[in-house]
C-alpha cells in the first residue's frame, strides 16, 4: 500500500495528511531514526488521527478523511478550507514517531499492579486512577486547536 496525500482539495484515494518523506525529514530533525517502514507508520497514525471529533464540519459529506473542513477557526483566525492544517500534519507525524517508539495510543491500557499475592491464594491488586500508557504531550499539544471542546479543544460558532 502506498501513502496518498490529502491536500485539501478531496482526495478520494487519500490516507494521510503528509508523505513519508515529510516523516522521515520531521522525525530526523529531532534526533529520530524511524525503525519501522514510514508508510506503514502513516497509516496506523491515521487510524487514530481520524477517530478523533473535531471543530467545523467536513467539507463533503462523501469525502474519505475528516478533513478539509469548513467553518474551522485557529487562533481567532478563519482556516481555509482547501489547507490542511499544519497542526493536523504535525499531530499524525507525533502518533508515528510514538507508534515507532512502542507508544501507540490505539494500544490497550494496562493497569498498574500495586500489590500481588500467591500464598494459598491468587490475587492481584491494581492502583486505583492509574494507568502505564504513557501521555504523549507532543500529540495532544498540537491537536489541542482542532479538537472539540471537552475533548481537548475549543469549538468557536462564529456569526
Amino acid at each position: 500500500m502506498s501513502v496518498v496525500i490529502e491536500d485539501g482539495t478531496v482526495v478520494f484515494a487519500a490516507n494521510s495528511y503528509v508523505s513519508e518523506t515529510d516523516l522521515v525529514s520531521y522525525a530526523a530533525a529531532r534526533g529520530k531514526t524511524l525503525v519501522t517502514d514510514s508508510t506503514q507508520l502513516l497509516i496506523e497514525a491515521m487510524d487514530y488521527i481520524e477517530g478523533l471529533f473535531y471543530v467545523g464540519t467536513k467539507f463533503r459529506r462523501d469525502q474519505p478523511l475528516q478533513w478539509p473542513r469548513v467553518n474551522v477557526y485557529i487562533d481567532d483566525w478563519y482556516q481555509n478550507v482547501f489547507t490542511i492544517p499544519k497542526e493536523l500534519k504535525k499531530a499524525q507525524m507525533e502518533v508515528a514517531i510514538a507508534i515507532d517508539e512502542g507508544n501507540s495510543p490505539l494500544s490497550l491500557i494496562e493497569r498498574d499492579i500495586q500489590k500481588e499475592s500467591i500464598a494459598g491464594v491468587i490475587g492481584v491488586e491494581y492502583t486505583l486512577g492509574t494507568s502505564s500508557k504513557p501521555i504523549v504531550r507532543t500529540v495532544n499539544n498540537a491537536l489541542k486547536k482542532l479538537l472539540v471542546s471537552g475533548l481537548g479543544g475549543f469549538k468557536v460558532d462564529r456569526v
